[in-house]
């Protein structure tokens, strides 16, 4: 039998953090008897959607445009599609930095420019502490871990030969021992979609440690 070398264990973490900024997606969409009329009426919908986020003072870098689509509108009529003229429609995504001017965000692009929404998620930056934490955690975590295993099969852990976020490869030495190879994402993205509260974020760690008799 040869002598065991490492152990390769996942630490991982969790919390429910604040998050930083809400991604508000919304749409404006008309209709008219003609492609160019369609067009034209979207575009006057979607200047009144631009005032309603320069009002409210969000700026020019905090929302993008989606898309632009044009093309004929169908409606069921007696058991059939008949086609009712066209339909142009835009979205814009918009960055909202506090939960209380979302609300007031959607009201007025409803009530003011005749906009839709179409989604609505909350985010945690990168750069938040609480991911830093959750690394840190994670770490601590894999070390409680292969303890655990080492004084199991009555060895002693040795040190830290490799850190990683990304699942560790066996070189498959002799005696190499693989635990918890399971793949996994380094970091969620950390959305939800429902209005504030609380966003779930997780992080894991790979990392090989020596084994000593």
């Amino acid at each position: 039998m040869f002598p065991m070398s490492s152990i390769v264990v996942r630490g991982t973490s969790a919390a429910s953090v604040t998050p930083d900024r809400a991604e508000l997606s919304l749409e404006v969409s008309q209709r008219a008897t003609d492609a160019a009329g369609a067009l034209d009426s979207a575009a006057a919908a979607s200047q009144r959607l631009v005032e309603v986020l320069e009002r409210h003072g969000v700026d020019r870098s905090a929302w993008a445009t989606d898309g632009i689509h044009v093309g004929e509108d169908y409606e069921w009529r007696d058991n059939q599609q008949v086609m009712v003229g066209f339909r142009a429609s835009t979205g814009v995504t918009v960055t909202v930095r506090g939960a209380d001017l979302v609300g007031t965000l959607v009201r007025d692009a409803v009530g003011d420019a005749g906009a839709a929404v179409r989604n609505l998620v909350w985010k945690v930056d990168r750069d938040n502490p609480a991911r830093r934490q959750l690394l840190a955690d994670a770490a601590v975590d894999a070390r409680v871990r292969a303890t655990a295993y080492a004084e199991a099969l009555g060895l002693r852990l040795g040190e830290v030969e490799l850190i990683s976020e990304t699942p560790i490869a066996p070189d498959n030495p002799p005696g190499h021992l693989m635990m918890a190879a399971m793949a996994s994402p380094k970091m969620s993205d950390a959305e939800m979609a429902v209005s504030g509260g609380l966003v779930e974020l997780t992080a894991d760690v790979h990392v090989r440690f020596a084994l000593l008799r």
